[in-house]
């Protein structure tokens, strides 16, 4: 039986101890790991995070892993923790080609072992570029894209194939080993997108990183899963594609190329809606003072089945409505987390000019690409387009950039903390700063 994919995939993993890594592969991980830490650390107090750490905290379990600002318990629970607050404010990166947030759960699963011992920020850093390479990549060639459009969500189902890759590094694991623990990780996955809105959707990337974890200490053990999962008939393509069979003769994997082609989030939104909220952010000034008549916006025919909330009246709902957030950019709101409060939901301003709003489908534009026509009472039209959004590789954030992101969520939190913990994860190769990292996270 052919095992493309999966022969590929374990060699990958299982040769991660004797490769190394350019300067510039390291810095974007490490772009990747303070981008991160920031987003889960600023979101230890939203509802769904307290909800899914009482919950772990109720099974009464002990390890090493440590929840961000919690106590010890298990890896696996630390995951699952660590995992749902990164993803709580939909404000972590997302892999461009395959429509997945592979940060959150990569870096929570190793995170989250690395209180374990014999594990240091070189071999961290290796678990991350590996896993995230393995996920990238099987997502490419349309498959995330594909995926996505038939209800499944990329970051539940690819975040555990990164998870259970990175895992599967830090324990040393050997091809045969590998294989099981993606077999594992493969069966397991799932997650819908109609979770977007509600804190089931943070909740794949927690369950992605528990996953991923646990698919690794399995197969450490002599589990045994179906490793050739991946090509078979009825199993991880046919299955969450539903068509023809796919192709995996083409996957090729490399030293962490993948990496290049992240994205950043200047905005707490999903990020199909960025565009527009760049759009709206250049009419700002014409229209302030101004009474608007219409708002319309074309979009990207994915984004009306996943960002297109007309009216929220959820926080959670709010981060899916491209209606919203150019109401919001309009208003002069930076759309940072705060933005998606209640108060700012329910806001009559806000609430009118939403209203106000419509989208049609303009099948010719890509998804981080906007077209917005704001008609004014007096009968003015003002036009905007965007063809990639802030963040994009195209149009990319700087390390400034993401520095100014980690302090402003950070420093609420940890106080004048924030620059140590920011100054260990940039240097986080170095003997003794995993170790301080875990400890200012604690």
């Amino acid at each position: 039986m052919a095992n493309i994919a999966g022969d590929r995939m374990e060699t990958f993993i299982a040769a991660a101890k004797d490769r190394h890594y350019d300067d510039a592969v390291i810095g974007e991980a490490k772009r990747c790991l303070v981008d991160w830490v920031g987003v889960a650390l600023g979101a230890v107090d939203e509802p769904v995070s307290r909800a899914t750490v009482e919950t772990a905290l109720s099974w009464r379990a002990e390890g090493s892993g440590r929840i961000f600002r919690g106590p010890l318990t298990t890896p696996a629970l630390a995951a699952l923790c660590n995992g749902t607050m990164g993803h709580a404010f939909d404000f972590d990166d997302t892999r461009g080609h395959a429509p997945s947030h592979l940060s959150s759960p990569t870096w929570s699963a190793i995170l989250a072992m690395a209180g374990e011992g014999g594990i240091d920020g070189v071999l961290a850093l290796n678990a991350f570029i590996t896993g995230y390479e393995v996920a990238a990549v099987l997502g490419d060639n349309n498959f995330g894209y594909r995926m996505q459009a038939a209800g499944f969500h990329p970051t539940s189902v690819f975040g555990r194939l990164s998870a259970s890759a990175a895992a599967s590094v830090l324990l040393g694991h050997d091809a045969e080993q590998a294989g099981h623990a993606l077999g594992v990780a493969a069966t397991t996955a799932g997650g819908l997108t109609t979770s977007f809105g509600t804190m089931g959707k943070p909740l794949h990337s927690g369950r992605a990183a528990m996953d991923g974890i646990l698919a690794a200490q399995l197969a450490s053990r002599g589990f045994a899963a179906a490793r050739h999962a991946f090509d078979a008939a009825g199993g991880f393509a046919d299955t969450f594609l539903q068509t023809e069979h796919f192709d995996f003769d083409g996957l090729e994997f490399t030293a962490g190329q993948s990496l290049f082609d992240n994205s950043y989030k200047p905005y707490a939104c999903g990020k199909l809606i960025h565009p527009h909220i760049d759009a709206a952010r250049k009419l700002r000034d014409a229209v302030a003072g101004r009474k608007i008549a219409r708002i319309h916006c074309q979009v990207a025919e994915i984004s009306t089945k996943l960002v297109g909330k007309p009216l929220p009246v959820t926080s959670l709902e709010g981060k899916f409505s491209v209606a919203f957030c150019i109401a919001l950019a309009l208003e002069g709101y930076p759309v940072m987390p705060r933005d998606f409060a209640l108060d700012r939901v329910g806001d009559p301003t806000l609430r009118a000019l939403t209203a106000r709003a419509e989208l049609s489908v303009n099948p010719a534009l890509g998804r981080y690409a906007s077209i917005l026509d704001i008609t004014l009472e007096d009968g003015e039209t003002l036009h905007a387009e965007v063809s990639q959004s802030l963040g994009t590789p195209d149009n990319p954030m700087s390390w400034d950039d993401i520095n100014a992101k980690f302090h402003a969520l950070v420093e609420p939190v940890l106080g004048p903390r924030s620059a140590e913990l920011h100054d260990a994860l940039v240097t986080i190769e170095e003997p003794g700063k995993l170790s301080r990292v875990l400890d200012l996270i604690a």
